[in-house]
């Protein structure tokens, strides 16, 4: 168990460093791309780079590539469902020629020797800092004490303050962005309130505007009116009109003197009726059906007596 552990904790110190010197690399070409700088390998040695582009971009692939299949742990299967050699070595193919050509055994001397320099400086340095522990006399008797269990401690103490502290200034903060939530809020509904009071104290404007444009439209309306009552007058009274619709009013006021006359006789007889017999109506009425009916009779006699006329000619035949 001990064994794997060790295992373990090599591994992800390799798969670390890797990933740091995968993030250094490209900040250094984006410090390069924002500051115009054409060598980039310029900035190499202030980052702890000591390799050439091609190695770190084909470490990134492979980074890339490895955590993907971690993630995702699916073989190449095809579609009957058996793994083929052949599509796995074409796969292998592609991902070794990745933008330049590139031998196995240089690509990982090239890594194994930067990663082993890193690693070798933080432990020199990490070494470094236990000399000078029990080198300092300023420290007197805690030397002895002061050992990596107490000072791992100490500093995950610190960061403990250090995230209470943080804490309460996130609540802190919390705290003040409800009251000024609150503060907005408030002066959100004041400002609606004096919009609507300005709206109603010029809604009388705004009425009194509509009224006279109303009033203007029904003038303008008006005066339409006239123009095309005129231009009907026009077009009607010319000097061709004029005497044809003179004589054509003559004939109307002549028909209706005339109807005017027959009326007035008419309601001057129906009074005399009425004044000779008060049921002169029920007798007028009853006159009219005997005079429809005797009608009737006649038409009836009159076909009767051309049926007769055609008997002879039929019983000749």
């Amino acid at each position: 168990m001990s064994r794997e552990r060790l295992r373990y904790l090599e591994a992800m110190a390799i798969y670390c460093e890797a990933i740091a010197m995968v993030e250094e690399y490209q900040q250094a070409v984006s410090v390069a791309n924002l500051g115009g700088i054409r060598d980039v390998q310029g900035l190499y040695p202030q980052l702890g780079l000591k390799n050439s582009p091609q190695v770190y971009e084909d470490l990134e692939h492979r980074l890339v590539v490895a955590e993907a299949a971690q993630r995702l742990r699916l073989p190449l299967i095809s579609k009957d469902g058996e793994i083929h050699e052949e599509e796995i070595e074409k796969w292998s193919i592609i991902f070794s020629k990745h933008h330049y050509q590139w031998t196995w055994q240089d690509y990982q001397m090239s890594l194994f020797r930067e990663i082993e320099a890193r690693l070798k400086a933080k432990c020199d340095k990490l070494a470094d800092s236990f000399i000078i522990d029990d080198i300092d006399p300023s420290n007197g008797s805690q030397n002895s004490s002061a050992r990596l269990p107490e000072r791992v401690k100490l500093i995950i103490e610190e960061i403990g303050r250090e995230e209470k502290a943080l804490r309460d200034d996130l609540y802190s903060a919390d705290r003040k962005f409800a009251e000024y939530y609150n503060v907005l809020e408030q002066i959100l509904g004041v400002l609606i309130k004096l919009v609507k009071d300005l709206k109603l104290q010029h809604q009388h404007k705004y009425d009194e505007l509509q009224k006279t444009w109303l009033c203007k439209r029904c003038e303008t309306m008006n005066a339409k009116l006239r123009v095309l009552e005129h231009i009907l007058f026009l077009e009607t009274y010319t000097q061709e009109s004029i005497p044809a619709l003179h004589q054509i009013r003559k004939y109307l006021v002549e028909a209706t003197e005339e109807a005017s006359l027959a009326y007035h006789k008419a309601v001057t007889r129906l009074r005399e009726y009425q004044g000779v017999d008060p049921h002169f109506d029920t007798i007028a009425r009853q006159y009219h059906d005997i005079v429809q009916k005797l009608e009737n009779m006649q038409w009836t006699i009159r076909q009767v007596e051309m049926d007769l006329k055609r008997l002879p000619d039929h019983s000749s035949t």
